[in-house]
This record gives C-alpha cells, structure tokens and sequence, in this order.
C-alpha cells in the first residue's frame, strides 16, 4: 500500500504539473482553461459533433447558454478542426467559445458518448419506414440470417451499442424489459443495478428478436424461458461471451445478458481479497489429497471466481480437474468443464456419478442443491478425491447443520469435510476521488469493539498496527467512477477450518450451530463483517459497503 500511495503521490504531481503549463498556454492563446470535466455533460449537445470527428480532432461540445456552444479542444491551433467549427456555428447558429483542456479531461467528457441516442434514432426511423412499406420485421429477422456477427442494419446497431457500451461501463449483467408502455435497459455494475435507456415497445420487442437470434434461441417461442449465449468481438479482437436468459412478463419478454469477461475474471486470490489467516487455512486445505472444500453465500457473491482461483492454483498436468456446472460461466484451459442439462436427465447427482468414472484427481460441483447431490459428493470425497462445491447460506457456520439437515450422516460429513468458507462482495473506493468519512463517537466505539475482537497478529497481516486509529474513507463522487464514489469490487470472507475439535462437535452433536460458532472463535476466525472493516481501514472499501452484504448494524447512530 505505501509504493501504491508513492506512485499516486507522483501521479498528482505529474498531473498538477501538466495542469499548470497547459493553463500558461491558454493564456498565451488568450482562451479560458479547463482544468477539469463538468460533472453534468449535456449529452443532447454531443450529436453536434459526432464521435469520430471529435476524436479525430480532439474537441467536444459541453454546455450551451443563451446562444454560444462551449467546446473544448485539446490542440486550438489544429485549422482543420477551427474549419469544422466555423461549419458548425453556421448549420447550428450559435458562436463558438473554445476551452483549452488537457487530453484527460476531454477523454472524461468523450466518455458520455454512448452512440446509443443515434442508434435508437436509426432504428425508430427504419421501423417506420419499414411500416410504411408494409415490411414485416419478424420476416426479416429470420434464422438463415448470419448470426454469429453483429450486421449493420439499425436494430443490430442499437444491439451492438448497448453490448459495447455495458462493456466500456464494466457491467456484470444488462437488463432489458418491458416496463409501462416501453422498453428500459439497467446495466448492473459493481453490483448496484442501474437505468440507462429506455425505447419504445415496437423497439424493445425488436431488441429482444435480435438478441434471440444471436443467442440461437426460438424467436417465436414467448410463453417459456430460454437460455443461450453467444459472442461479442470487440474492436481491438477481444472477444466477450454474453449468456443468454429470456423469460416471459406481464407486458412481453424480459432479456438478461451475464457479461462474461474472461480478462476481468481476476484468479490472483490476493486480487480477490483473500489474506491473513483466512488465505493461509485455504492454501494449505486446497492442496490436500481429498476432502471438501466448500464455499457459502448467495448468487452473484463471487464463490464461482474463487474456486476458479483455486483450481487455477491446481491445474498442473499431473491432475485430472473436472467440473460440472449450471452454466459454465468462464472457460478455463487444460480443465474438463462440463454443463449439466437437467431437461435431458444430466443433473448434478448424474454427472457427479460419471465424473467419478473419468479418473479425476480434483472435482468441481457447481452447487450442492439436494441430499443426493451432498452425499455422492461426500462419498467423492471419501474415496480419494478433492471436491470443491458451493452452498447457499447465509454464513460459513450455517453450512454444516444444513448438509445435517439434508441428510447428510454427521459421521461421513466430519471424515470428509475440509474447510467452509463464506464470502460477499463489496464495491471498492474510487481511488480519484478517496477522502476521509468521518464517523461519529457512537459509531467509533461500535466499531473500535468489533476490531478489538480481531487477533493482533491477524490486524499486523493485513498491514495495519493493532492500536489503529478509527479512520474510514469514502469516495466523493468524480467522473471517472459515475459519481458513485465506487469503482470495482473486493471479497471479504470468513473461514472455518474443520480440525479434531470441529470433527468431534460435527460427528457427537451434529454440527450444533452454537458450539460450532464457539470452536471457529477459538480457532481465531475473523467474520465477514470484521474482515469488512479491516479492509475498510485498508481504505478498500466503505464500512455502508460492509453494512450493506452483512448481518447487523455498523452505522446506525445511538437513538
């Protein structure tokens, strides 16, 4: 942490430098400087200098008051630009006063070109004309049609935009459905879901026919779900899968689209989040000869990208890795993945009964879902392999009672059972706009309470002094992460290492919740939420962040 606050030091100071001698030219030019993006950009200005040209010529609109369009320009001297612009102030009949900026800033304020405003224009457009001709767009649309590109055509563009854009915006999953007449499209991104566009209905149904051919799904079959996927080329020959999941509404279909990137699929467990003693039990259990390593909480928490961590840790050629999973969300090389399809009788509890004919050294179960599926993988387990599975529960302790509860025997489970870990993601702190949030004495001391329950020796491994001052942080909002003052996202964990005294409770008492929770303190576990406020103190994330994915308050004030 302190080499990364020496470079952001030197980056400041490179920048304030730069900031200061392009300030000196503008006022050799005689133009104002702008040293900074606005925080709300016009983006109904925008269209008048298309993106290509003002990327060419490194200008762009920004405000427009009582008749003078404010543009910013990164070289005033380019003549072939001030040409464009004198165009420009005719065909639109406003003056024009330029603004020396930095590349920085017009890059931040280029950002708000989305193309989607021109795409939706084209398609409206194209759909009428198609009406007016009496063209029936669903005829158009059919299957014999090139499907594993993006065409060129209006309602393919509006597509491609959309993809793109969620991609440039680091989107998980984009939404497309229905809602009071139209069509709204929310991007979810670090995890908070929000509004992006909305389009009318005849628009929307025609989106959703685009995305159905793409993902090789039956345009014509809207009374049931589908799933499919299909891939994205990006401009630089990145190539993204985007997964598939329609399902019929009220008002029509609603498409979901999980964005799968494989670059930004992070297998560096210390990327992830996972340090300390929580790091040190999983990297010792994962390379036992057999046994259960399980990891809990609920969908969309990151337990898949851990255990793909794990296995790339694994994947030598000496190891058979196999996995069985609903859906293969990341492909991964040298790894035998497989997909059950429960409509053709391949389960999980099937597949996990093939997989153990296939000579595997190393088992991933995407998920535990019923006591056959718990106890082949016990029985996996027990007979020599490594099985890696997930939970859903609320907590790491909450997964023993529960394989109980399904029928587990407490015996075969003690035997089998590795270690239970459970895990959440929260948004990290914008590192632009990092300043300190202040808390108040009630909250210091609620919080001073949970980290002195945390073992010295754990706060010196996350590289803060067990006498730490109560200094959190939070991001003030800037344009680089959306003004939301978040930008990505971290693990926090807790682990149970299932040792002699935690096999003797799972085996004489069944997994008692109370005296499980009891022997995890005593082994030195660090729960979620105080592994949250470590990280909090790290000035990785927010203690709302930590309140928000865990039990219990933090910042509730005292009444």
């Amino acid at each position: 942490m302190p080499e990364a606050s020496a470079k952001k030091s030197e980056d400041v100071q490179s920048e304030a430098g730069n900031t200061a001698t392009l300030a000196a030219q503008a006022k050799t030019f005689g133009l104002p400087f702008l040293a900074e993006a606005p925080k709300e950009v016009d983006k109904t200005l925008l269209p008048i200098i298309p993106e290509d040209t003002a990327k060419r010529h490194g200008m762009i609109p920004f405000r427009k008051e009582n008749g003078i369009l404010y543009v910013a320009m990164t070289n005033p001297q380019d003549f072939e630009a001030l040409n464009v612009l004198r165009f420009l102030a005719e065909k639109e009949q406003v003056s024009i006063e330029i603004y020396l900026t930095s590349e920085q800033v017009f890059s931040d304020i280029a950002k708000h070109y989305t193309g989607a405003d021109l795409a939706l224009k084209d398609a409206i457009y194209s759909l009428k004309k198609d009406s007016e001709e009496g063209a029936d767009l669903a005829e158009e649309k059919k299957k014999n049609q090139a499907v594993e590109v993006f065409q060129d055509a209006p309602i393919a563009k509006l597509v491609e935009v959309i993809v793109k854009h969620a991609i440039d915006g680091r989107a998980s999953d984009i939404h497309i459905e229905p809602i009071e007449g139209s069509f709204r499209v929310r991007f979810r991104v670090d995890g908070i879901l929000r509004s992006q566009l909305v389009f009318p209905l005849e628009i929307g149904r025609a989106v959703i026919s685009r995305i159905k051919i793409l993902a090789n799904l039956k345009i014509d079959e809207k009374r049931k779900p589908q799933d499919g996927r299909f891939r994205f080329e990006g401009e630089d020959e990145h190539s993204i899968d985007l997964r598939v999941s329609s399902l019929p509404v009220i008002d029509g279909e609603k498409i979901v689209m999980r964005v799968l990137d494989k670059t930004s699929n992070s297998t560096d467990i210390e990327k992830l989040g996972l340090w300390g003693r929580n790091r040190a039990v999983l990297e010792r259990r994962i390379r036992e000869p057999f046994g259960i390593i399980l990891m809990t909480g609920p969908t969309g928490s990151g337990k898949t990208t851990t255990l793909y961590a794990f296995l790339g840790i694994l994947n030598k050629e000496e190891r058979n890795i196999v996995t069985l999973e609903d859906p293969v969300e990341y492909y991964l090389e040298g790894i035998n993945q497989s997909q059950i399809k429960p409509e053709i009788g391949y389960t999980f509890a099937n597949g996990l009964r093939s997989i153990l004919r296939q000579d595997p050294n190393v088992i991933m179960v995407g998920e535990i879902r019923d006591s056959e599926t718990a106890e082949l993988a016990i029985h996996a387990a027990l007979t020599g392999h490594l099985v890696f599975s997930t939970l859903h529960t609320n907590d790491a302790i909450g997964a023993i009672p529960r394989l109980v509860d399904m029928g587990v025997e407490s015996f075969l489970l003690a035997s089998s059972l590795q270690v239970v870990a459970a895990q959440r993601l929260v948004r990290r702190i914008c590192e632009n706009c990092h300043a300190e949030s202040p808390l108040t004495e009630f909250q210091k001391k609620r919080v001073q309470a949970l980290f002195d329950m945390v073992a010295p020796a754990e706060v010196e491994a996350y590289g803060l002094d067990p006498k730490q001052k109560m200094i959190f942080f939070q991001g003030k909002g800037c344009n680089q992460c959306s003004e939301s003052g978040y930008h990505g996202r971290v693990a926090i964990y807790e682990v149970i290492e299932v040792d002699a005294e935690m096999r003797t409770i799972i085996s004489d008492q069944k997994g008692n919740e109370g005296e499980v929770r009891q022997a995890a303190l005593r082994q030195g576990m660090t729960n979620m939420k105080q592994d949250g406020i470590l990280k909090a103190l790290k000035g990785l994330t927010t203690l709302a962040e930590v309140e928000r994915v865990t039990e219990g308050k933090i910042l509730v004030d005292e009444e």
